[in-house]
This record gives structure tokens, C-alpha cells and sequence, in this order.
């Protein structure tokens, strides 16, 4: 099970995996992340422990996210796109949905993550709820693997 819930997020104890975004996660834990990575990976560790999750990934706006995996080290990823976002509704739970079927599909913490960001960055160039194509997807991962291959 994964969740995202943008209040009382901490009530999940045994979900396998959370989105939660920054605000969020401060909220539950009565804490102000801001750019302070120590705080970020303190409150990750934190609400991991405290909902017996394998992963957490914790969505930061424009600074990107970062997937947080039991026994793996936090890895922070970079927004996918334009900072010029257009609409942000919706991408939440654009996240957690490409999140979740990459997971049940077999992806890796990481992996799932990178994928959830890219359905992410598409959705939020878009005005209004909006969706994100397979097309549009697996452009995405291809000009990835062309910027990381070269």
C-alpha cells in the first residue's frame, strides 16, 4: 500500500511507501525543513521509522524530490523540465499514481521515483488537471538516457 495524504499522514503506520511534499511532512512532524538537508534526512528517517515504510519519497517543488529506501542511500532528484510551471494541480497524485505502478510493476525505489518525477514535470506544464500520455513518458526517459549517456 502507498499513500499520500496531506493531512494525518503519520496515521498510516504499515503503508509500504509515502509522497508526502515538504510542507507536509513538516506539518506532521512540527518541523521547518527549509534548505537544511540534515533536517530533511532527519525528518525522512523519522517518519519512515515512525510508519514502518521501505520507502518514502518526499516532493519539494522546484527543488526536485528525494527517495528515501531503507538500507539505500537518500537520492535527491532534480525537478524534470521547465521552473516555469503552469498548473500544479494534480501532480500529487500524478506522483503517487506513476510512483505506485512502478513499484507494482517491479521498479526499485529509485527508479519509481525518477519516473514519478518525470509524470510530474510533464503534468504541471499543463493548465488544469491533466494527464500524462505513455507517449510522453517515454520521451521524457529518452532524453534522460541521452543526457546521462553522454
Amino acid at each position: 500500500m502507498t499513500v499520500d495524504s496531506r493531512y494525518r499522514i503519520l496515521e498510516y503506520e504499515g503503508a509500504t511507501a509515502a509522497t508526502p511534499n515538504e510542507p507536509e511532512v513538516e506539518e506532521a512532524l512540527g518541523v521547518k525543513i527549509g534548505d537544511d538537508d540534515r533536517k530533511l534526512h532527519w525528518a525522512a528517517g523519522k517518519m519512515m521509522k515512525e510508519m514502518a515504510l521501505e520507502s518514502l519519497v518526499i516532493t519539494r517543488g522546484r527543488d526536485g524530490m528525494v527517495a528515501f529506501e531503507n538500507g539505500a542511500k537518500p537520492l535527491a532528484i532534480p525537478i524534470h523540465g521547465s521552473d516555469q510551471v503552469v498548473d500544479v494541480t494534480g501532480a500529487g497524485d500524478t506522483v503517487i499514481a506513476t510512483f505506485t505502478a512502478a513499484l507494482a510493476a517491479g521498479a526499485d525505489t529509485a527508479s519509481a521515483a525518477r519516473l514519478a518525477n518525470f509524470a510530474g514535470g510533464i503534468v504541471v506544464m499543463k493548465r488544469g488537471t491533466a494527464t500524462v500520455t505513455s507517449k510522453e513518458l517515454l520521451a521524457a526517459l529518452d532524453q534522460y538516457s541521452a543526457t546521462t549517456s553522454a
